[in-house]
């Protein structure tokens, strides 16, 4: 039976393709003793609804980021998500509606604002789970005045997208309060080490990464997207991970003891951030496209290092609740996370208190 009947719901960010992994992980878990809607961004609507046919689904607007070449494009972003921020009190008066006729008891965020505001103005006990406001937490400073800035406007993104909350949980593999999170489409892989390495790349950035890769041998790797492999079993069985930086895929790589070579956005210091973690915790190597062709050859010479040190990390196991470094499955810790949440919010009254102006403000905080 599921646990009192109790209906809960999950907001999904729609930017990029690591908020919706770990919501669907923390679903599929979930899952078996609640009920769930979902408030999510169109584009991710129909893979939910085939993967939670009994769920709801409620569709939303995302914020999204506009990249021009390697970089972030701040103007352009601003430009995109100015008209979005205008109609934010109509979005979330709309989802406060559709909260009150759905029934959720209380809502999981992955760094969803509209839904958040919403569930807060109708007494929604609301828990943000996401990976992004490890930003908040870290005071790395790289040099130069463009990375302060770019610094200073995360945390401020952050803090909008994350404003109303009960309680917040930082998934990451470093400084974070929970580690990985990973669907169970990984989980259950068996893992070996093999003799190539993956590399997931966007179609923009093919053109200056295969000739690389045409230098070093190209039947050393499995190139992604690709239709007709299956990315899962490929990672697997590789040596190690070559990608952008977000961090759900850095993560999915560590859990499986593969070493990741990143390749962070200039400009987005949540990207820079992952990347220069990476490096310190010896899991792997980062580099800009400018220096692709130098930094991947060494990344691949010392990948018996990187390899070492994960072992080393993943053998000692987490001995306190916020390690520093942290590359394992902790899925299922996550999900008692959530579930502790779940029940608490039952006997917190200061936590459903209605506040109807919420959902009408616009504003930055």
């Amino acid at each position: 039976l599921r646990t009192l009947l109790m209906k809960n719901g999950i907001a999904i960010n729609g930017e990029g393709r690591g908020h919706y992994t770990r919501a669907r992980a923390l679903a599929e878990i979930l899952g078996e003793r609640y009920e769930i809607a979902f408030w999510t961004p169109d584009h991710l609507a129909g893979e939910l609804s085939t993967l939670f046919p009994k769920a709801e689904i409620h569709r939303i607007p995302h914020f999204s980021f506009v990249q021009t070449g390697f970089s972030l494009d701040y103007p352009a972003t601003i430009a995109v998500n100015g008209a979005l921020m205008l109609l934010a009190p109509r979005v979330c008066a709309r989802i406060a509606r559709e909260m009150e006729k759905t029934g959720i008891t209380t809502l999981l965020s992955d760094f969803e604002p509209f839904s958040s505001r919403a569930a807060k103005s109708l007494g929604i006990p609301v828990l943000q789970l996401n990976h992004p406001s490890v930003v908040t937490r870290s005071f790395s400073f790289p040099s130069g005045i463009s990375s302060f800035f770019h610094q200073i406007a995360s945390k401020i993104v952050s803090r909008y997208m994350t404003a109303y909350a009960d309680r917040k949980i930082i998934c990451s593999f470093f400084d974070g309060d929970v580690g990985p999170i990973i669907r169970k489409e990984l989980r259950e892989k068996r893992t070996e080490r093999g003799d190539y390495f993956v590399v997931y790349m966007k179609p923009m950035y093919r053109a200056w990464l295969e000739p690389v890769l045409d230098r070093l041998g190209r039947e050393k790797f499995r190139v992604f997207p690709d239709a007709k492999e299956d990315y899962a079993t490929t990672l697997a069985r590789s040596r190690a991970l070559i990608a952008p930086a977000g961090h759900q895929s850095i993560s999915e790589a560590l859990a499986l003891g593969k070493p990741v070579f990143a390749i962070p956005v200039s400009g987005q210091y949540e990207q820079l951030l992952n990347a220069q973690k990476l490096r310190e915790s010896g899991f792997g190597d980062y580099a800009d496209f400018a220096n692709i062709a130098t930094a991947l050859p060494a990344f691949i010479g010392a990948i018996h290092d990187f390899e070492t040190a994960i072992a080393r990390t993943r053998l000692a196991g987490t001995r306190a609740f916020r390690a520093a470094w942290t590359c394992e499955d902790q899925t299922f810790r996550a999900a008692c996370m959530v579930e502790n949440f779940i029940i608490e919010s039952r006997i917190r009254p200061e936590w459903r208190r209605r506040n109807p102006a919420l959902a009408l403000l616009p504003g930055l905080f």
